[in-house]
């Protein structure tokens, strides 16, 4: 039985699903105007397809901070959401953490427990935002960032 990624208590659900709900909290449905952005995430030059990208404000520690996120698809590309889907970021400076989880394991068993987290394949090296080197600016109007490279 494969694992619903948006359970939740998957980790899509807490990388995606959980920042896009705080957005009415911290936001109040009005918020910031959001800006386009792109960019890719690439391990030796290889797509990272699966990889959570997640951009925290730099400055904003709260519970409620508004954090955009992404997926990285089949060619390494993520589009970051805020309130909807592929809606953007506001502008500002921001601390990026990437997450890659590995496929999970099928399993035969019936179970009402929820399966384990897949582990992250880059080993939480680049999870924690006080510890992450990724950083990016988000600027009004279209944004193509430069590709983050995973080592």
């Amino acid at each position: 039985m494969r694992r619903n990624a948006l359970h939740p208590s998957g980790l899509l659900f807490r990388c995606l699903v959980v920042p896009v709900a705080l957005t009415g909290i911290s936001c109040g449905g009005g918020g910031s105007k959001l800006y386009s952005v792109q960019g890719k995430v690439l391990q030796k030059g290889e797509p990272a397809k699966g990889a959570v990208v997640v951009f925290h404000p730099k400055g904003g520690d709260s519970l409620t901070t508004v954090r955009p996120t992404g997926v990285v698809d089949e060619s390494g590309t993520f589009t970051l959401s805020t309130a909807k889907p592929a809606d953007g970021a506001a502008a500002g400076e921001y601390v990026v953490t990437i997450v890659w989880p590995e496929e999970p394991k099928s399993t035969k068993s019936f179970s009402t427990e929820p399966p384990p987290e897949p582990p992250d394949r880059l080993k939480g090296r680049y999870a924690d935002r006080a510890k992450s080197k990724f950083s990016a600016e988000v600027k009004p109007g279209k944004n193509q960032l430069q590709p983050f490279e995973l080592e």
